[in-house]
């Protein structure tokens, strides 16, 4: 009786650990940017840091995107800069050839660099939910052997 016991409680605990798993993360456009999901939850900018902080290679994304997202946005100050730049002379009659090229120019550069952060956003996602079933991370499984029934570790 007392190993039917712990045969059924063993069982129990290992399936409630099957359960236990760690959700994929997804991404829809929003009106302001991205927004991040994990079983239909929406997570905060701060919840997803935290999450990437999981997997080495998705940390590593992620920092690169967060790094060039702000490159993008001083090369996209530049270009309102330049803007301004461009709408004084043209006002003023001077050339305004010098303030068109550095228009164009901090346009495509803060462009690129969106471009790259977005990728390495996306490719850090992935990599993530890549980690999630490669067994990077651990799960309990019954056990049994000489020693009797339990549950083991798996990495």
């Amino acid at each position: 009786m007392k190993n039917l016991k712990s045969i059924i409680l063993t069982l129990g605990c290992g399936l409630f650990a099957f359960t236990l798993s760690a959700q994929e993360i997804t991404s829809f456009s929003g009106m302001w940017g991205p927004e991040f999901y994990q079983d239909r939850q929406k997570l905060t900018w701060k919840e997803i840091d935290k999450i990437m902080s999981e997997s080495q290679v998705a940390q590593m994304n992620w920092e690169k995107s967060k790094k060039q997202m702000m490159g993008g946005m001083i090369a996209g100050a530049a270009n309102f800069g330049t803007a301004i730049w461009f709408l004084v002379n043209e006002n003023d009659d001077r050339s305004v050839t010098a303030p068109a090229i550095a228009f164009a120019g901090t346009g495509i550069i803060g462009s690129i660099f969106f471009h790259h952060a977005m990728k390495n956003k996306k490719e850090a996602i992935l990599n993530y939910n890549d980690s999630l079933g490669n067994g990077t991370s651990f799960r309990m499984v019954p056990a049994v052997n000489e020693n009797g029934v339990g549950l083991a570790l798996k990495f």
